[in-house]
């Protein structure tokens, strides 16, 4: 209601201090406003859930299909906070990049897992050329999703007002890599693995308070 102040009304008075039967015959309410701080509390409550579950996922003793289930529903939670900011915003470019980002990104996870299967199968002829390219195009597509995921995390950072967006998105790109060197290294994998997982929990810690901080659009 406080949204709401400003606005003529006629009303019915019941006595000299209550009014009942308000109506309103002359707005001045920002209704983009109201839409506007529905649509970001709705985003930061399921950006939060949707980071939440993926915490909740990395539990030890957790069935593989309850993972899935665990990281589908991550993924529509923040795929929806996603598309409430940037109906929020008005913009046209926050969820289309998202959703290119995303689709590249299922294509990038495609071709590291081909590349892993053909490393592993390399005594037959022709493999290693065939890697290569994989590889070569696993790599141009990365640095795809790379672009515009720093392009998320940036209009991001500029609607919320916090660098810490682009904080997280910084160590999430450290944290990559490293996922690729484990499935060449085999006999480091434990270390590199726990390196990288510690890197990708700190990116995650800083999202989820990027989100936690963010309830309003900053003026552009």
């Amino acid at each position: 209601m406080a949204l709401l102040t400003g606005s003529q009304v006629e009303f019915v008075s019941f006595d000299d201090r209550v009014a009942k039967s308000i109506y309103i015959i002359a707005e001045n309410v920002n209704v983009s406003g109201i839409l506007s701080a529905d649509s970001i509390s709705f985003a930061r409550l399921s950006a939060l859930w949707g980071i939440g579950l993926e915490f909740f996922s990395c539990i030890p003793y957790i069935g593989e299909n309850i993972k899935l289930i665990i990281g589908i529903a991550s993924f529509v939670l923040y795929s929806m906070a996603i598309y409430s900011v940037s109906k929020a915003a008005a913009s046209k470019s926050l969820f289309k990049n998202y959703i290119t980002a995303v689709i590249s990104g299922f294509l990038g996870v495609f071709l590291f897992v081909l590349a892993i299967r053909l490393l592993g199968s390399s005594e037959h002829v022709g493999v290693g050329a065939s890697m290569i390219a994989v590889l070569l195009l696993g790599g141009i597509i990365a640095l795809i999703v790379a672009i515009y995921f720093y392009k998320i995390h940036a209009e991001l950072a500029r609607l919320s007002g916090s660098s810490l967006f682009l904080w997280s998105f910084w160590i999430f790109v450290v944290s990559v890599p490293l996922y690729f060197v484990f499935g060449i290294f085999v006999e480091f994998a434990e270390i590199i693995t726990s390196l990288a997982s510690a890197v990708s929990i700190i990116a995650w810690v800083l999202l989820f308070i990027a989100w936690w901080r963010f309830k309003k659009l900053e003026k552009r």
